[in-house]
């Protein structure tokens, strides 16, 4: 009776926080994920292959538009399926839903964590630093990245507390399974960059005989079983095409001279500032707490998070292929970090120099909000700030950038709320700071950045349908119906997915009228040699990605024989 009674306390005593948490995230990464269309081809490119799962049934090797092997493994993809199994549909919704769950589900992880460690408030800091880093934005797309990055979660914390309890084969089975799923969510990588950040620990711990504890033959063989089981299916599938590519994609675009990003090693830093803002403006104090608690790190439970960080980030800056999302499994640590220093902060001062970092901070974030309050209400009232900075972009930028401010001013009330929420946090801020009233200052800036990252989301959904097709090609199923449709040379996955059906690049071998999507650059060079080809419909826009290919029209074509043919190859099972 004595257990009941504390558990029923204990749940309550986590009750509010988790729904704190719930409610946050709902705003953060579900809401309108569905309203909003793809309009670039990384999220397009991975729904394609959900859909290939749902309509072929192919659950191992799925080939995008029936000639392209997916890059990835399937782990994601297979979510999605399940998903639009249960709903019948794949769209929008059903191809990021997953990314949404995941990401909500690595927040209330990361609260766990650091409530079992350093108490509620840490865990609750720790998860409002994660949902509201601009770079955890991933939980609201259609891509690998965020079940990757859960499941190297779940592998982090799992061997922290195998560590912790002691080994077993039970246990060693469970980090196995983590190890395979990781695997499966991007390849090899998902086995060798925990493997290296579990034996860095360690190292650092002068404890490399706990390996033998880890059942490290049980551990390898049960990923194995789980990630390779896939493996082998696909490479009897796909054979040699498939061997090739994954290849390419694990070896020769990370270190050759194929890397699709290419960045000095530095690189990650200043970026991980930004994704971690506005957090980031208190990683020097952060830095400081660490450094004075260095000889108590592993006593109060930090060592493990501070390794699991920044063997991330310069495990993924030794190589020449580098991208902000590559390095998204560190900030649950840094969130946690965080959330341990925030605890401290708030029930005892820090030292002079900590503490002058600290205000500094406080008072940078908080003048951060009151200036973008002023910046919007002057662009509410005359929309002249975004102009100043439009000098100074790329073509692509300034598009946007007119985008934007036009957006803005159909959203005058959305951009009225914000700009009064910003400068009210701000304010509120700037006295919890003056008074070291650290916990009403993390409430305001929280609150504020869970308001500002919605409205940001709202003018997003907006933009987003500035620049889809989908628009365009549901006009062009309508009209096309069942007759032969075909890119002419360049492709589009955006085009593809909804079009919700195979397009294929013509070709010689077409004989019957057909339908052909055309960009206005290849237009314009084939036009006159058309014959009687017709134009039936343009898109309003261009394809953000590369403008310089104009619009994308439909062109109906009689006599495929007489048209112009393509000198590119349709391609037959190549990686995207």
């Amino acid at each position: 009776m004595q257990n009941q009674v504390f558990r029923a306390q204990s749940l309550a005593h986590h009750l509010l926080p988790v729904s704190l948490i719930l409610a946050a995230c709902f705003l953060l990464f579900f809401r309108g994920i569905g309203g909003t269309p793809f309009y670039d081809k990384q999220e397009a490119r991975e729904a394609l292959v959900i859909w290939e799962i749902h309509n072929s049934g192919n659950w191992i090797l799925p080939l995008r538009n029936e000639e392209e092997i997916p890059a990835k493994p399937p782990f994601y993809h297979w979510l999605g399926a399940v998903l639009a199994s249960i709903t019948g549909r794949v769209d929008e919704l059903t191809a990021r839903v997953p990314s949404a769950l995941l990401g909500t589900l690595g927040v209330l992880l990361t609260y766990a964590v650091g409530a079992v460690l350093w108490g509620r408030g840490a865990g609750l800091v720790a998860a409002l630093v994660l949902s509201t880093s601009f770079e955890w934005r991933a939980a609201r797309e259609a891509r690998v990245d965020m079940a990757l990055t859960f499941v190297l979660l779940c592998s982090f914390i799992f061997f922290f507390y195998l560590y912790k309890t002691g080994g077993g084969q039970l246990k060693a089975i469970v980090l196995g399974i983590f190890l395979g799923l990781a695997t499966l969510a991007k390849g090899p990588l998902g086995f060798v960059l925990p493997t290296f950040t579990f034996l860095t620990f360690l190292c650092c711990k002068r404890d490399l005989r706990f390996i033998k504890q880890l059942k490290p033959i049980t551990v390898i063989f049960t990923c194995a079983v789980v990630a390779g089981s896939w493996y082998l299916l696909a490479l009897w599938e796909g054979g040699r095409d498939f061997f090739s590519m994954v290849i390419k994609e694990n070896l020769g675009t990370v270190v050759g001279e194929d890397a699709g990003h290419p960045h000095p090693f530095w690189w990650y830093v200043p970026f991980l500032f930004l994704g971690a803002a506005p957090w980031s403006l208190f990683f020097p104090s952060l830095a400081i707490f660490l450094y004075r608690e260095r000889d108590k790190l592993a006593e109060k439970e930090l060592l493990y998070f501070a390794v699991w960080a920044s063997t991330v980030v310069i495990f993924f800056s030794v190589f020449s292929q580098k991208r902000t999302v590559y390095i998204l499994s560190a900030y649950p640590a840094i969130a946690l970090l965080f959330g341990a220093w925030w605890q401290r902060l708030t029930n005892q001062d820090l030292s002079t120099e900590s503490g002058f970092l600290t205000q500094l901070a406080g008072y940078l974030n908080a003048g951060s909000f009151v200036i973008l309050s002023a910046l919007l209400l002057v662009q509410y009232t005359t929309q002249s700030p975004l102009s100043y900075i439009a000098s100074h972009l790329s073509p692509k930028d300034k598009a946007d950038l007119a985008y934007v401010a036009g957006l803005l001013m159909q959203h005058r009330m959305v951009l009225f709320i914000w700009a009064g929420v910003c400068g009210l946090g701000g304010v509120l801020s700037m006295f919890a700071i003056r008074k070291r009233a650290w916990r009403t200052f993390i409430w305001c800036a929280g609150v504020t950045m869970v308001i500002s990252l919605t409205s940001v989301r709202i003018i997003g959904t907006d933009l987003a349908r500035e620049y889809t097709f989908k628009p365009f090609m549901l006009k062009v199923v309508d009209i096309v119906k069942d007759a032969p449709l075909f890119f002419y040379d360049s492709e589009d996955y955006s085009v593809m997915f909804y079009a919700g059906r195979h397009i294929h690049r013509f070709d010689a071998e077409v004989t019957s009228p057909c339908y052909i999507l055309v960009w206005q650059d290849e237009w314009e060079s084939i036009q006159r040699k058309a014959g009687s080809a017709v134009v039936l419909l343009a898109t309003e826009n261009t394809d953000r990605q590369a403008p310089k290919r104009g619009r994308l029209l439909l062109v109906q074509v009689q006599n495929p024989e007489a048209f112009p043919k393509t000198d590119t190859p349709r391609r037959n099972l190549k990686s995207a």
